[in-house]
């Protein structure tokens, strides 16, 4: 009589609970690495992908606005963008009206720089996702530069009018003076003329003063 004898297969021993618990343990910090680390759309924000002035620029010529350029549309906003550029005594902001939006573009127009040196843009924008997002920029202008942009001096013409019309009253002085001194006093020729008259004057009166004379003593005479 032939006997059958069964060979089972050794169990497998089963993890116990405690070593589950210390395998999360872990493994959860390099999870949450993991989940930090992996590119998520929803998560992303938008970034500066350029502007205008660039950022550590020189100029040679004087910019008349800031152009901030980014990866996507911001939200239009009145109270949640700003451009702020401030000069380099770190107090004249030059910044001049409200923000302009055109499509991933945000400028601001820029009041007449009168500094040479180095400039700061700070920005503040929110993104098409509504994170506010901001950062700094800087770029220098150089002293050729706010020379040439200087506005030039007026002409001195106006000035130079204004002295011939005053010239007259200056003179009228000087000619009330010489009216003066002609009333008071008379010329070398005047005088002349005067004394020929005066003497002309006195002879005329000897001359009927002697006639006089005659025609009374002839009269006399006859008598």
């Amino acid at each position: 009589m032939t006997s059958t004898r069964t060979i089972s297969a050794p169990e497998t021993p089963v993890p116990s609970r405690a070593l589950w618990r210390a395998a999360a343990v872990l493994l959860a910090p390099l999870t949450a690495a993991a989940l930090a680390l992996a590119p998520s759309p929803a998560l992303a924000h938008d970034v500066l992908t350029g502007s205008d002035p660039e950022n550590g620029a020189t100029l040679d010529t004087v910019p008349e606005e800031i152009v901030l350029t980014f990866n996507n549309t911001p939200l239009e906003s009145d109270s949640g963008n700003a451009i702020v550029v401030t000069g380099p005594d770190e107090e004249t902001t030059y910044e001049e009206g409200g923000l302009t939006f055109d499509g991933t573009e945000v400028s601001v127009a820029l009041a007449p720089l009168d500094q040479a040196g180095e400039y700061t843009i700070g920005y503040r924008v929110v993104s098409s996702d509504g994170h506010p997002i901001q950062d700094t920029l800087t770029f220098s202008v150089t002293e050729e530069a706010i020379v040439a942009a200087a506005p030039e001096p007026e002409p001195e013409e106006d000035e130079t009018e204004e002295e011939v019309a005053e010239e007259p009253a200056a003179q009228e002085p000087a000619d009330e003076t010489a009216a003066e001194e002609d009333e008071g006093g008379l010329s070398p020729a005047a005088l002349g003329v005067v004394a020929v008259v005066a003497i002309a004057a006195i002879a005329a009166v000897v001359l009927v003063a002697v006639r006089m004379r005659r025609s009374t003593g002839s009269g006399g005479g006859q008598g």
